[in-house]
C-alpha cells in the first residue's frame, strides 16, 4: 500500500491529523464492507429463491415420470391383450375354416330323396343346419374380436399420444431445471467471491487497527527514551543516492483522492542500492508495517531516523550503527526517510551535509 497508514507525529495535532486519515481509510472500508453484505444477503435470497424453483421442477419431473410409467404399463397391458386377442381370432378363423370345410364335405341330396323324405336327407339337412349356425356363431365372434381389436389400437394410440406429450414435457422441464441449477451455480461462484472480498475488506480493516495500536505503542516507547537536541548541531548524509522524487509536506494521493502530510522525503533510486545510517545512534526497531512495508527506526542524541521501503536489512533492534554504514538496500526503486526532531517530524533536506 503506497499511502503511509502509520506516520509517527510527535505533536498531537499531527497525530489527530493521522489519526483522521487511519478512521477515514476505516470508514471508507466499512462502507465498502456494508455493501458487500448487502450483495451477500441479496445473493442468498435468490439461491433460496431458484433453490425453491429448483424443488418444484423436480416435484413436477417426478409427477411426469410416475405417469409416463403408468402408460408405459397400460401400453404393455394393452400390447399383451392385442395379442391375446391375435391368438383368440385366429383361433375363430382355423374354427370357421374347418367348418366351412365339414360343410363342404356334405353330399348334395337330388329331387327324389326329397320327395321320398329318405332319413339320410334329413340327417344330412339338419347336419348343414347345424353347420351354418356355428359358421354364424364363429363369424359373429370373430366380428366382435375384430372390433375389440380395432377398439384397442384407438386406445392405445390416443395413450401413445398423451405420452408423447408427457415425454415432451419432461424435456421442458428437463432444461428449465438446467438452467436453474446453472444459474444457481454462477450466484453461488458469485457469492464466494463476495465473501473472499468481504474477507480481505474486514482483515485490511483489522491490519489498520492493529497499525494504529502498533503506531501509539512505539511512539510510547520512544517519547520515554528521547532528549532535546538543537538542530543546528545536527548533521547528516543522504541515505541513498538517488533523486528526490515527494518532498516533505501535504501532498495529493491519486489513490484515495485526498491530501495526505509526507513526513518526509522519497527518493528513486534503483533496487538493491545501498541504503546507509544518516547518523551514527542505535536500531530501536526493525520489523513491518502496513503501508511503509520493512522499517528501520534508529535513535539518535535527541533525534531519530526513519528508513522504510527496503529490503536485505541487515541490522537488529539493539545494534549500535556509525555514520554511513550500511544497514539495508533500496525495495522498489522508491525509498522513504523521516527526521525526528523533538516533537516534530521536519523537512530532512536542510540537515543533510554530505552524500556517503
Amino acid at each position: 500500500m503506497e499511502v503511509l497508514l502509520w506516520l509517527l507525529a510527535q505533536t498531537i495535532e499531527d497525530y489527530q491529523k493521522q489519526l483522521e486519515q487511519i478512521n477515514y481509510l476505516i470508514s471508507e472500508n466499512q462502507k465498502k464492507l456494508d455493501e458487500l453484505q448487502n450483495q451477500e444477503k441479496n445473493l442468498l435470497l435468490e439461491i433460496s429463491i431458484i433453490n425453491t424453483k429448483i424443488q418444484l421442477y423436480e416435484e413436477k419431473l417426478d409427477i411426469l415420470d410416475e405417469q409416463i410409467h403408468k402408460l408405459n404399463q397400460e401400453i404393455q397391458l394393452l400390447n399383451k391383450r392385442k395379442q391375446l386377442l391375435g391368438q383368440e381370432i385366429d383361433e375363430i378363423k382355423r374354427k370357421l375354416n374347418k367348418t366351412a370345410r365339414l360343410l363342404y364335405k356334405i353330399p348334395k341330396r337330388n329331387i327324389w330323396e326329397l320327395i321320398l323324405g329318405t332319413g339320410s336327407f334329413y340327417e344330412s339337412y339338419r347336419i348343414q343346419v347345424s353347420l351354418m349356425s356355428i359358421l354364424r356363431y364363429y363369424k359373429l365372434t370373430a366380428d366382435n374380436l375384430k372390433e375389440k381389436e380395432k377398439n384397442l389400437e384407438y386406445v392405445k394410440l390416443k395413450i401413445d399420444k398423451n405420452l408423447k406429450l408427457l415425454e415432451k414435457s419432461r424435456e421442458e422441464q428437463r432444461m428449465a431445471l438446467s438452467e436453474l441449477n446453472n444459474l444457481k451455480i454462477k450466484k453461488q461462484n458469485y457469492l464466494n467471491k463476495i465473501r473472499l472480498n468481504k474477507s480481505e475488506k474486514i482483515a485490511y480493516l483489522n491490519e489498520l487497527q492493529k497499525s494504529k495500536q502498533r503506531l501509539e505503542k512505539l511512539i510510547n516507547e520512544l517519547s520515554k527514551k528521547r532528549t532535546e537536541k538543537k538542530s543546528n548541531a545536527i548533521s547528516l548524509i543522504i541515505p541513498v543516492n538517488g533523486k528526490i522524487v515527494n518532498d516533505f509536506g501535504y501532498v495529493y494521493d491519486n489513490v484515495y483522492g485526498t491530501r495526505i502530510k509526507n513526513n518526509g522525503i522519497d527518493i528513486k533510486a534503483p533496487k538493491n542500492s545501498p541504503v546507509r545510517a544518516s547518523e551514527s545512534g542505535e536500531v530501536v526497531y526493525v520489523g513491518f508495517i502496513e503501508g511503509y512495508g520493512n522499517i528501520i527506526i534508529i535513535e539518535h542524541a535527541g533525534f531519530w531516523t526513519i528508513y522504510s521501503q527496503i529490503i536485505g536489512i541487515n541490522v537488529k533492534k539493539g545494534d549500535k550503527v556509525i555514520k554511513g554504514q550500511q544497514i539495508a538496500k533500496v525495495g522498489d526503486e522508491l525509498f522513504h526517510f523521516e527526521l525526528r526532531l523533538g516533537k516534530e517530524a521536519v523537512d530532512p533536506k536542510p540537515y543533510f551535509t554530505s552524500q556517503f
